[in-house]
């Protein structure tokens, strides 16, 4: 049985719903499309959703339910936890400890978006860092997206061990889905991509308060934003800029691929992330990045290498980066190329998902 358990460990994975929009759904759905379930016994619940506070609310206690069932009637090996922020945070802490309580390993996966090179761990404080530290000194390891979020949670806990826990799991892109053009005469010279959702931490608003002042060197410039329909503040920027903007809507699989292949350049000015999915699709599909130094990005970004980073709501700099790129194609080009062989070495979904079954005997190997 030990040895059933440590090859083919029952994993009980919480997150939203995987595969509907970017984020955290992005990599659930990610880790169900790879190896991971045919190498591990895995039951996934999905206890987020979009489609209103009572789909939520019925969700949540769905989710609830089986977790507990599943627990309590010794189903599960291990529980993998993908912490978020806003009320999904104060869920998943109620999650880890009913694992505690049960007796059953928990892994956190931690995606509280954060600021700085994870300053703050991404936290409110108060009542949110202390859960926190109770959450890390009672998990049996925490997944983490970059070196930098090791040290911030690690500089949280009260355990001497925090630091040999935390186990280093950068988001991952599935790069034989999301890939570059065959044909590079595909992509439009003054396209640019924005993929993200409109909260204000996302920086579409600095995008399309930058973009007046891309137009007036560049006249022919377009900018697709993908992320739902436009809120009316969005929407008002939008219409003052006649129709150098379009709003293609959620865009997923094939209609994803088909902008990113297209575009000569992606934009997320976001003013706090974990690691973001957009920057990592975007190099997979070896495009040129212009985004911000915030959360993660800077342990995997090199300004002037994979593109360009500009502080968070500097629009003045943000034009100016996009302008810069999209006059010298050439450097555009050779970012995107160095893009996409760092996608491949460092984010591929097969190497994640190795390293995450590695992750998962041993914990229930341990226990």
């Amino acid at each position: 049985m030990k040895r059933e358990t440590t090859l083919r460990p029952r994993v009980v994975m919480v997150g939203p719903e995987p595969r509907i929009y970017g984020g955290i759904s992005a990599v659930a759905g990610a880790m169900l499309d790879s190896e991971l379930p045919d190498r591990c016994r895995l039951t996934y619940l999905a206890e987020g959703t979009r489609q209103g506070p009572l789909a939520k609310l019925g969700s949540a206690v769905t989710a609830l339910a089986r977790l507990i069932w599943l627990l309590a009637s010794r189903q599960a090996d291990l529980l993998h936890l993908h912490v978020g922020d806003g009320s999904s945070y104060y869920r998943h802490m109620l999650y880890a400890a009913l694992g505690w309580l049960a007796r059953t390993p928990v892994l956190l996966h931690w995606h509280v978006p954060g600021v700085g090179e994870a300053q703050g761990a991404g936290l409110a404080g108060g009542l949110q860092s202390r859960l926190a530290r109770w959450a890390i000194d009672h998990a049996a390891r925490v997944l983490v997206l970059s070196p930098a979020w090791a040290q911030a949670l690690t500089a949280l806990s009260g355990r001497s061990d925090a630091a040999q826990r935390m186990v280093v799991l950068p988001n991952p892109v599935d790069c034989d889905r999301i890939r570059p053009p065959e044909d590079p005469a595909q992509r439009q010279a003054d396209l640019v991509l924005f993929l993200g959702d409109f909260t204000r931490r996302k920086g579409v608003r600095d995008l399309l308060a930058a973009a007046p002042a891309v137009l007036q060197q560049r006249p022919a410039a377009r900018f697709v934003v993908a992320g739902g329909p436009p809120p009316s503040d969005v929407a008002d920027q939008a219409n003052r800029l006649g129709d150098a903007v379009h709003f293609p809507g959620f865009v997923r699989g094939a209609d994803k691929l088909g902008w990113l292949q297209e575009v000569s350049l992606l934009v997320l000015p976001s003013y706090a992330e974990g690691l973001p999915v957009a920057v990592l699709e975007g190099m997979a599909a070896g495009l040129p990045i212009v985004t911000t130094p915030v959360g993660s990005v800077p342990d995997i970004f090199r300004d002037g290498v994979n593109g360009l980073l500009v502080p968070p709501g500097d629009v003045a700099g943000l034009a100016a980066a996009i302008l810069r790129l999209l006059d010298d194609p050439a450097a555009g080009q050779a970012m995107g190329q160095h893009n996409r062989q760092q996608a491949l070495a460092q984010f591929d979904l097969p190497h994640y998902a190795h390293r995450l079954l590695q992750v998962y005997r041993e914990v229930a190997g341990n226990h």
